[in-house]
């Protein structure tokens, strides 16, 4: 008869050695199960919307890279989430709700509301109510059916929008662009322009993106733009803003008007003017300016009892020397001359310092 704890002894080693031949027969250690994680598109971070007469445009940039950094080649499309309520139901503290999904292949089919670029997307939507507001948001699908994350949601109220405003005038100053235009005569079906809030003035550098000037509206019809490159063309539109529930409507964009923009930085004063008597009245000479060549001069006189010369030459003259004939004999005059820039801005320097003679013949 085995005792107890001799049998129990015994069955410890056996289990040890069962253990120790399992662990031998074993192929080698085995990693943790490795899970593949789906690469997801980066998420649209510029949709916006343009106003067309009674259409809504809403567009957004397709994006190029994954989440991970990596080139985003298995794009399929987007999903476009579209909600609708009454303005005046409208809770601006409540989560987005939406009624309709739309599916935006990049294959297509062909629809006339849908064009898709190179670089951006763009639907549009013609049936829009008056007093509703819109919701529009936006996530990118990939073939492998992972998606971005979504955008901001995009909220318009909708209301009929104003004309664009009209007669958009682009110009230098010496301060830079001087850019005006008339104001929106009325809305879009020619009612009086309800709830207007100002301006968005737009500019491009060359080819580039239409970017705002200001942050916020502007109430004048006036502008001068200060942050210029030299020799840079610029071109300006404008729209026009109305106040609808809170949120700002923007119109069409105005016509578009390019300038290059060169420095407008006046010529310096004259220097070396002389005056002397000739046969038919005062004959005044110059140096011309050697650190450029002005567009031409113009001629300021005064006599002895006036304060303020006055300007006698309509047109500025191109040579470096003038003749008075418009003379009295026995009578005091002065005389100083300017330089004038060169175009499009046709600056005027100061003037040079006063000659005087008189007219004795």
């Amino acid at each position: 008869m085995i005792p107890t704890a001799l049998r129990l002894k015994k069955r410890s080693a056996n289990l040890v050695w069962f253990f120790l031949i399992i662990s031998l027969l074993s192929c080698g250690k085995k990693a943790n199960p490795i899970i593949p994680v789906k690469a997801s598109p980066k998420g649209i971070e510029d949709l916006n919307y343009q106003i067309k007469g009674k259409s809504l445009v809403v567009s957004w940039a397709i994006p190029q890279q994954n989440t991970d950094g990596s080139p985003l080649t298995d794009l399929k499309g987007f999903k476009v989430q579209k909600g609708e309520w009454l303005t005046r139901n409208f809770c601006p503290t409540c989560p987005d709700q939406f009624q309709e999904t739309l599916w935006i292949d990049l294959k297509g089919p062909e629809q006339p509301d849908i064009r898709v670029e190179p670089d951006q997307v763009q639907l549009t939507f013609n049936q829009l109510h008056p007093g509703n507001t819109y919701f529009f948001q936006v996530t990118a699908v990939t073939k492998k059916e992972a998606e971005s994350s979504p955008s901001k949601t995009l909220r318009l109220s909708w209301e009929l929008p104003l004309n664009p405003p009209s007669e958009l005038q682009v110009k230098p100053d010496q301060q830079g662009i001087l850019i005006s235009w008339r104001p929106s005569p009325s809305l879009i079906d020619g009612s009086a322009p309800e709830g207007l809030a100002g301006y968005f003035l737009e500019r491009r550098m060359e080819k580039g993106s239409w970017q705002k000037i200001t942050a916020q509206p502007i109430t004048k019809t006036i502008y001068t733009d200060l942050e210029l490159q030299e020799n840079v063309t610029y071109t300006y539109r404008v729209k026009a803003l109305r106040l609808v529930q809170e949120n700002l409507l923007e119109s069409e964009a105005s016509e578009e008007k390019g300038i290059v923009y060169t420095r407008t930085a006046p010529p310096p004063a004259v220097q070396d003017l002389i005056a002397f008597l000739s046969p038919n009245g005062v004959e005044l000479r110059w140096q011309g300016i050697e650190t450029m060549t002005p567009s031409g001069y113009h001629i300021y006189k005064r006599m002895r009892n006036e304060k303020i010369p006055r300007r006698i030459t309509q047109e500025a003259i191109k040579e470096t020397s003038f003749e008075d004939r418009q003379v009295r004999p026995g009578t005091v005059y002065f005389y100083s001359i300017s330089a004038v820039g060169n175009p499009p801005a046709l600056v005027e320097g100061p003037r040079s310092t006063e000659v005087e003679i008189t007219y004795n013949p």
